[in-house]
């Protein structure tokens, strides 16, 4: 039954009234909260790399659009261009829930309010009727909109259209993906609510730090009492404390710190230095070491091996070294492992780690973007990048002319702060800005980067909110719980599974 032409235009105008209305509002939305729009542009997981031009063509290209709707000789074509640019939106958001390892935020404007699936059959709809709107209007060229001729025309257009934009956003989406992961111009990807606070404990003072995990148990040592270990049942939230017995009584200590790893802990003091070893059975400590290399810090690899940084005897320069508690004189030394690049001690400083699900050694330099890979015997194996552009330590030397002594001439910058490793995954807090983040967001919060360490590949990122305007100062993972001390609290934020379900170990009881 063919429709009647008065029928025919009221359901033109209605339809090209609410796009020229949709147009104008999205346009003048995006145009008034610009920066808000390109922000949230450049954290997109398909548009994320073409987020400077996307922020200007857009809000414009659906203003011309909405012009040319009002203007009958333009009306057919700027149809056209309406269902390709809702179609376009359409698959994009369709890969969005469908392909894409996060959902972003919303875009704005009319839609902020709507569920990505909202979203998506809100477009739907909207296309279609895009598509109902071009059979019904006539070609600029002919008079008629129903003729045989027209009719194969329009279908030719309206096939052109929706293969042109599957095509146009698959390969936006897979270029977009590759950059993202392994050629990032520093652009995060701020997922929704990767990481949900379960709950924060007060520990009154601020002077506690992490020292190990075990089944269900996260341990904390303090350095105001320094033979003392509070273990937290993360289950039932209860914290418990416990005095290390020594049996040397007349050794001296400076600043020793505990660290736990499964049913062994160590109580190191790499300035004296001491090591002694135990059992979290009864807190009791043997004396293992004593008058060795001086170190500055040290992860536990095993029951009979700790990891160690230690100053050169000659040079200073750091270096790694493997210690054995059974027998010392079995260590293996490292010093060419941390690339020097101006004086091999403070150009080479950064975080300690060992990965027990990996069985690797992470090394991430806190001055430059790079963090390796080792194994336990003190072997290379591969080194990755984190996704700022600072390659070489910003670090600017000083030498005293009277003293001779080389020193910082201003404070170093930055760049991977404090670091944590569970699985494939390390977690960093980073310093430094990306493109597109907002300045009251680095303000009130510390930024987490994460990433894949097995394929070398940036994953997402997630903020850690600032309590009483105090940042982290450290963390641990768990499985998929994430730890941070922040002042006097510590705060257990649950992961979600699109940032852990690609581990290669089994989570952990809370």
């Amino acid at each position: 039954m063919i429709l009647r032409s008065h029928i025919k235009n009221t359901i033109v105008e209605i339809i090209c009234l609410s796009y020229i209305l949709l147009f104008v509002y999205a346009a003048v939305s995006k145009l008034m909260d610009f920066e808000n729009f390109r922000i949230q542009l450049g954290q997109s997981p398909v548009l994320g790399p073409f987020a400077e031009i996307m922020a200007i063509l857009v809000p414009f290209l659906e203003l011309a659009i909405a012009v040319s709707l009002a203007i009958p000789r333009f009306r057919f074509w700027a149809i056209i261009s309406s269902f390709l640019l809702m179609f376009l939106f359409t698959i994009y958001i369709y890969i969005i829930l469908k392909y894409s390892s996060f959902i972003p935020c919303s875009c704005g404007g009319i839609l902020e309010n709507m569920t990505w699936k909202q979203h998506l059959v809100f477009n739907i709809i909207i296309t279609v009727g895009a598509g109902i709107c071009m059979f019904l209007l006539p070609v600029a060229s002919s008079r008629k909109s129903c003729d045989q001729r027209t009719i194969n025309f329009k279908i030719f257009l309206l096939t052109t259209c929706i293969f042109a934009g599957i095509t146009l956003m698959t390969i936006l989406f897979r270029f977009s993906e590759k950059t993202i992961h392994y050629k990032n111009k520093f652009v995060r990807r701020f997922p929704q609510h990767t990481a949900q606070e379960i709950y924060k404990i007060d520990l009154k003072y601020n002077s506690y730090y992490f020292a190990g995990t075990d089944k269900g148990t996260l341990y904390l040592g303090n350095i105001t009492t320094p033979l003392k270990i509070y273990a937290l049942d993360t289950s039932k939230r209860v914290l418990k404390k416990f005095q290390i017995n020594l049996k040397e009584k007349n050794l001296s200590f400076k600043a020793p710190k505990i660290k736990v790893l499964n049913d062994n802990f160590y109580v190191f003091e790499g300035e004296i230095p001491y090591v002694f070893q135990g059992k979290t059975s009864n807190w009791s400590v043997n004396l293992k070491i004593r008058n060795a290399t001086k170190f500055l810090n040290a992860e536990i690899i095993d029951s009979a091996n700790f990891v160690m940084r230690y100053p050169g005897k000659k040079n200073g320069q750091i270096g790694l070294a493997i210690i054995n508690t059974k027998d010392s004189l079995e260590g293996i030394f490292n010093n060419a492992l941390l690339e020097k690049q101006f004086d091999g001690i403070i150009d080479t400083d950064g975080s300690l780690l060992y990965n027990e699900q990996l069985k690797k050694i992470i090394y991430v330099y806190y001055y430059r973007n790079q963090y390796l890979l080792i194994n336990p015997k003190l072997q290379f194996l591969s080194y990755g990048k984190t996704i700022d552009t600072v390659t070489k330590a910003q670090v600017k030397l000083v030498k005293n002319k009277n003293t001779g002594m080389i020193t910082l001439a201003k404070p170093p910058l930055i760049v991977n702060r404090i670091s944590a490793s569970y699985g494939n995954l390390l977690f960093i807090n980073s310093t430094l800005p990306g493109q597109y983040e907002s300045d009251k967001l680095w303000r009130i919060s510390s930024i987490i980067d994460v990433y894949d360490v097995t394929n070398k590949s940036y994953r997402s990122s997630f903020p850690v909110y600032n309590v009483d305007g105090k940042k982290i100062r450290s963390m641990i993972v768990n499985g998929q719980f994430l730890y941070v001390l922040v002042d006097e609290n510590l705060i257990c934020y649950k992961l979600r599974s699109h940032l852990t379900q690609n581990r290669t170990v089994k989570k952990s009881k809370k």
